[in-house]
């Protein structure tokens, strides 16, 4: 019983090691305060095949939300990507992006929030996402694609180790690096002003 018992304790830990390996934790601050965490999974797969994924969790005032995003991406070109996000329990949007025989993608909204979103057609190849700009410095990057809202995005390199990303509805992310490690994104959420800051020590 013991030995399974002290088997099992080593597996966990090796286990969760690995997970605390593979992935950088963010801190999601409002107003000088932590209301909830993001996390940015490393998962290269076998074949040329590469997964992006993130998951955050927050919470603020009446409001209690959980945000994720998955991009595939085989031979560096994306093949599907997935956005949801979830406000007190209830989807209120989803984003699919997926390849198609007629044109390159197809997106399809669904969701509270998206009852009348019409499903998109893009014909270009996306090699970058919004999502991809937390594994890597947008080094000679002029647009990324946006999970969330099915359209591409321009970035504007505003100095060394920082990038504006101009969104489809008008707003501004701001990523700072160093080293090529994503720090800090500052952007908005329901009206507030977020900040979104690597945890551990490690922020600019």
């Amino acid at each position: 019983m013991r030995m399974r018992v002290s088997g099992f304790a080593v597996i966990a830990f090796f286990f969760c090691y690995s997970l605390a390996e593979g992935q950088h934790v963010y801190d999601v601050i409002v107003a000088g305060r932590t209301i909830g965490s993001l996390k940015v999974f490393d998962d290269k797969g076998k074949d040329n095949m590469e997964t992006h994924r993130i998951e955050s969790d927050f919470k603020i005032m009446f409001y209690k939300g959980k945000y994720s995003t998955q991009t595939n991406y085989v031979q560096g070109k994306l093949v599907s990507a997935t956005c949801s996000h979830h406000v007190n329990g209830d989807l209120k949007e989803k984003t699919l992006t997926k390849s198609s025989t007629k044109s390159l993608y197809e997106v399809f909204f669904s969701g509270e929030d998206a009852e009348d979103k019409p499903k998109l057609e893009l014909n270009s190849p996306i090699n970058s996402t919004i999502t991809g700009l937390y594994y890597k410095e947008p080094i000679n990057i002029h647009e990324v694609y946006s999970e969330r809202y099915g359209k591409m995005c321009s970035v504007k390199k505003l100095s060394e180790g920082k990038y504006g990303v101009l969104l489809p509805d008008g707003k501004q992310g701001i990523y700072s690096y160093k080293n090529g490690l994503c720090q800090e994104v500052k952007t908005d959420l329901a009206g507030f002003k977020l900040r979104i800051v690597l945890a551990g020590g490690k922020r600019l």
